[in-house]
């Protein structure tokens, strides 16, 4: 079973979360304690998403393109 660390954190409001490879090289998902749960919810699957995708390692991934 897979398993991921969470981090319940304040962030500002408009940053609903983020993923991250910690020291041991495995990646933490942090979500926005000011945020909902069905909200925090989303943002964990989203999270989950990149992880499984692979976009923590991919230097060319990029979450908004620049405009």
């Amino acid at each position: 079973m897979e398993k991921n660390q969470a981090i319940l954190a304040d962030l500002p409001t408009s940053i609903r979360g983020f993923v991250f490879l910690g020291d041991d090289g495995e990646p933490v998902i942090v979500v926005n304690s000011r945020l909902t749960r069905d909200q925090n919810r989303k943002t964990f699957r989203h999270e989950k998403r990149h992880i499984r995708r692979g976009d923590l390692t991919n230097k060319d991934y990029k979450e908004y393109e620049e405009e």
